[in-house]
């Protein structure tokens, strides 16, 4: 599986084990989830008493990125990696606010003055092909401002594979729903 929100390590202290939390997914949920998806808390409490995820959020805050799928082992086969549609299951997510995440760029590329500044997520559901999920989230070139509120902190930018600049970047949750956001830095 190919995961959007690619972690590559924190800005905070110790590991990042801690930061995993468990959230449930109610069967009602639309689209398909995985890791590397960004994930907004619902308020809703599943049957279990767990906090429920739905898909994140473009332009607001995010609870955090999922890491992993908790299988269910009645019926599943162990090698899938997402939660499909209309399936109710358990999801990790980390929830680390200084989490660093590598992420594909659209409406890009991003600029070296976009760096210290603040954009909007693409949140789009997750497709499958065959057995392999593919995360199709990431930063959105469009609306990179000082604004608090947006999503996603944009702290460095990398090469794509042809070599552009801007077309990756390295971004961390900037708006949580447990943090307010910082404003960008222009």
């Amino acid at each position: 599986f190919y995961m959007t929100f690619q972690y590559q390590g924190t800005e905070s202290n110790g590991s990042p084990d801690g930061k995993q939390k468990t959230y449930a997914v109610d069967a009602t949920h639309a689209g398909v989830l995985g890791p590397g998806d960004l994930v907004l808390i619902t308020g809703n409490g599943s049957a279990t008493g767990i906090s429920e995820v739905d898909i994140g959020t473009a332009s607001a805050a995010n609870t955090g990125v999922i890491s992993s799928v908790r299988p269910n082992i009645a019926g599943e086969a162990l090698s899938q990696t997402y939660l499909s549609a209309s399936t109710a299951g358990n999801v990790l997510v980390n929830v680390d606010d200084q989490a660093l995440y590598e992420v594909p760029v659209t409406n890009g590329p991003m600029v070296v003055a976009n760096v210290g500044l603040n954009c909007p997520a693409v949140v789009t559901a997750g497709t499958v092909t065959g057995s392999n999920f593919v995360s199709n989230m990431g930063a959105n070139a469009t609306g990179v401002a000082t604004t608090s509120t947006l999503p996603l902190r944009i702290v460095a930018l990398r090469e794509d594979s042809a070599g552009v600049l801007g077309n990756v970047a390295l971004v961390r949750v900037n708006e949580t729903t447990s943090k307010l956001g910082a404003t960008g830095i222009a």
